[in-house]
């Protein structure tokens, strides 16, 4: 049986802030969508692109480092079935 790969306190405070940037983006985007409605809509459809884009890049990202780091560490604390 491997051991598990290092997590560290800085890995953590990383997962968490992560959370919290995620949080930060999806408020920002849902205030973005709910200002489509005021005028001058060019201006409203251009803050919610790059409010949109903005958590789609940052999602990815955290997604990815979940996938490649965090998941295989919960793997291996996980017992194996028999």
């Amino acid at each position: 049986m491997s051991s598990p790969p290092p997590f560290t306190r800085e890995d953590f405070e990383r997962l968490l802030a992560d959370q919290q940037q995620l949080i930060e983006l999806m408020n920002q985007l849902e205030y973005q969508m709910y200002r489509l409605g005021e005028l001058p809509p060019d201006e409203r459809v251009t803050d919610c692109q790059q409010a949109g884009g903005t958590l789609i890049g940052v999602l990815r990202g955290v997604l990815f480092r979940n996938d490649q780091h965090i998941f295989p560490l919960l793997d291996t604390l996980l017992p194996r079935d028999q």
